[in-house]
């Protein structure tokens, strides 16, 4: 069954499966679609095994040294990447085998000498890479170093071909393989290759050279380790210690060229030209692709797998060969980087499937509410609620990325799919973001529900730069009838009907910073913060509302959840009217104040409509909602304002017309 919300970021949680396997289809339950998908893998082995065999082969006919030979095959065998690749239901297992065979055929050319079958066979191998995949073509300009190989440095001399003879033999195979499918492109595309039509069809975009050569990122993890659909990453530890094997295999590459720049032979470059060349084209053919649609994995690069491994190989080896004289000892500290190198690989290997793989597509079941989870009680219906929920992290900016968190638990079986939907709430519960996906990250549809199972889902969502902050962001849960549309009954702890909202994040404003000027200010609200200013018009109107916008500047957050009141008092100092609510309207409440914050507040205060003309006083500060107990205030002067009231000025109040 296909999962409603697959998706395709490494470090997104949850929905990671493109299909989900129902509970008949797992285990051994093989037949049908899975039977041919598992004989299909299985079935994938094999040319994995010949390219791994063919890359010892290319090492030693381009190094002539069975060391470097062995760690090629190593670095071949043991890549996670390379045996996920070769195991999958996909074209690219043979495409690898195939352009694995050709490269060997060159160098065999190249090695022990170019005769016209070996041109044929190269040709046969390229035509056929060329139908399995556009990237097999990539192989014909190779065949230009036979034209230029010097006689074999061991064994009988041969004549080589004459040039038109090797190319007619290449290009006549290749054509008779290969072009009638470059011609169709032609014919029903407009174009040999049929990529553009391609990327219409994948994900179409257009970026530079440059901002494609940006993505280089993703392509050197992804040679490693990026399982599933390039969205399942290995540990950040197994990629920093792939950076630095790649740069030793660097090092040692460059000291091996320039130590026998000298005594290499003219084939001896060639060789090793050749096997550079290759990952070269490739990569270019790649960034070209990465322009048109997103296409920056590493498998990409595996019909060169074999240059690669050779090229990284030679240069390990030449680091283990490398020796330094530390008091007249001769000391070799790069001895075993081969068979670590290797070995470390191997591990990796045999780890992926357990540790990275099976996890990502197990369902994220708990027996209780995760610690540091907030409990809520949330019911859908008569057959699923919500017993927990969070939101990290605790305080965030428009741009950021909020990870929610929803622990449900099933109260009954039910035979319907439902989605989840995860919303984001702004500033008075505007719709920020939202997710919909199946329950237990996409692996546990409720129609695979037992009684009293307990999951967890977590949801990135991304706060629209344009959101309104300060504020406090809300969460929502509901699920939905994915066939009929129709939302599923939700009721909140109390049995009230409606989706209820969640206290989350803090929305903080860009600009906020706790080095800002601070000041310009009218009064101190005990350390927590500072009126900077207030604004309200000098007359208003008895039986209408006067609105007081008073400027907040945060210091600190406080266990006490404060109120605001704007008071109107005669010249007596009788109240007659009052404009009393938290922060914001409680949406930016004092407990999640912040240093470095500015804010302006409005606050209604409706004068009542027999209220007397003439001149009255404001007042404003902050009481403890529990006990009415204020908040000191202090003036610039530090001196304690009495009653705790900051005096705003006076307003005319004139009778209705």
């Amino acid at each position: 069954m296909p999962n409603a919300s697959p998706l395709y970021d490494p470090y997104a949680p949850g929905n990671k499966n493109v299909l989900i396997i129902t509970p008949e289809k797992r285990a051994f339950a093989y037949r049908g679609t899975t039977l041919a998908a598992v004989a299909l893998r299985l079935l994938g082995i094999l040319p994995g095994c010949v390219t791994v065999w063919l890359a010892f082969g290319i090492a030693h006919l381009a190094t002539g040294d069975r060391r470097v030979a062995a760690v090629a095959m190593a670095l071949t065998a043991f890549n996670p990447m390379f045996l996920t690749v070769t195991t999958a239901v996909s074209n690219d297992g043979l495409l690898i085998t195939l352009t694995t065979a050709a490269l060997y055929v060159l160098m065999q050319a190249l090695a022990q000498g170019v005769t016209l079958q070996r041109a044929f066979v190269f040709g046969v191998l390229a035509g056929l890479a060329s139908l399995a995949k556009l990237s097999g073509a990539l192989l014909l300009p190779l065949a230009s170093a036979m034209l230029v190989a010097p006689r074999p440095e061991h064994g009988a001399a041969t004549s080589r071909p004459h040039w038109s003879k090797l190319i007619a033999a290449v290009a006549m195979l290749w054509l008779l393989i290969a072009g009638w499918w470059y011609i169709r492109n032609v014919l029903l595309y407009g174009e040999p290759t049929g990529t553009a039509m391609m990327a219409a069809i994948a994900h179409p975009r257009r970026i530079s050279f440059l901002e494609a050569l940006a993505e280089f990122e993703g392509l050197r993890l992804s040679y490693l380790a990026v399982f599933g659909h390039f969205n399942v990453p290995a540990d950040g530890l197994a990629y920093q210690a792939f950076d630095i094997f790649l740069l030793a295999c660097l090092a040692g590459l460059i000291l091996h060229l320039a130590r026998r720049r000298r005594s290499m032979s003219a084939a001896y470059w060639l060789r090793v030209g050749a096997l550079a060349a290759y990952p070269m084209l490739t990569y270019a053919a790649l960034v070209r692709w990465t322009m048109m649609t997103p296409a920056s994995q590493g498998r990409l690069l595996f019909p060169a797998i074999a240059a690669l491994s050779t090229l990284m190989a030679l240069g390990l080896v030449e680091l283990a060969q490398t020796t330094f004289i530390i008091r007249r000892h001769h000391v070799a500290p790069f001895a075993a980087l081969p068979a670590a190198s290797c070995i470390g690989l191997f591990i990796l290997a045999a780890i992926s499937p357990f540790r990275y793989v099976i996890p990502a597509y197990m369902p994220p079941l708990v027996d209780d509410l995760p610690e540091g989870m907030t409990p809520a009680r949330q019911r859908f219906d008569a057959f699923a609620e919500v017993v927990g929920y969070g939101v990290q992290p605790q305080a965030v900016y428009p741009g950021d990325k909020v990870r929610v968190s929803v622990v449900m638990r099933a109260r009954q079986p039910t035979a319907f799919d439902y989605l989840l939907v995860v919303s984001l709430l702004g500033r008075d519960n505007r719709p920020l973001a939202r997710f919909d996906t199946f329950t237990g990250g996409g692996l546990l549809p409720s129609s695979q529900w037992r009684a009293d199972q307990m999951w967890r889902d977590d949801v990135d969502l991304i706060v629209p730069e344009d959101a309104e902050a300060p504020a406090t962001l809300r969460v929502q849960f509901a699920l939905y009838d994915r066939g009929s549309g129709d939302i599923i009954p939700s009721y909140d702890d109390q049995g009230n009907p409606g989706a209820p909202v969640f206290d989350g994040a803090t929305l903080l404003p860009v600009a906020s910073s706790d080095k800002a000027d601070n000041s310009a200010w009218i009064a101190a609200l005990g350390d927590i913060g500072l009126l900077q200013a207030a604004r309200f018009a000098p007359s208003a109107t008895a039986g209408q509302p006067l609105t007081v916008t008073l400027t907040w500047r945060t210091l600190r957050p406080t266990r006490d959840a404060y109120t605001t009141f704007v008071h109107l008092v005669d010249e007596r100092g009788t109240l007659r009217a009052q404009g009393d609510a938290p922060p914001l309207d409680g949406q930016f409440p004092t407990t999640r104040w912040r240093a470095g914050v500015t804010f302006d507040d409005s606050y209604p205060v409706l004068l009542p409509a027999e209220l007397p003309p003439g001149r009255y006083r404001l007042f404003v500060g902050l009481y403890h909602a529990a006990d009415l107990t204020r908040l000191p205030a202090f003036d610039r002067g530090g001196k304690r304002l009495p009653d705790d009231s900051i005096y705003l000025g006076e307003v005319r109040v004139v009778p209705p017309t």
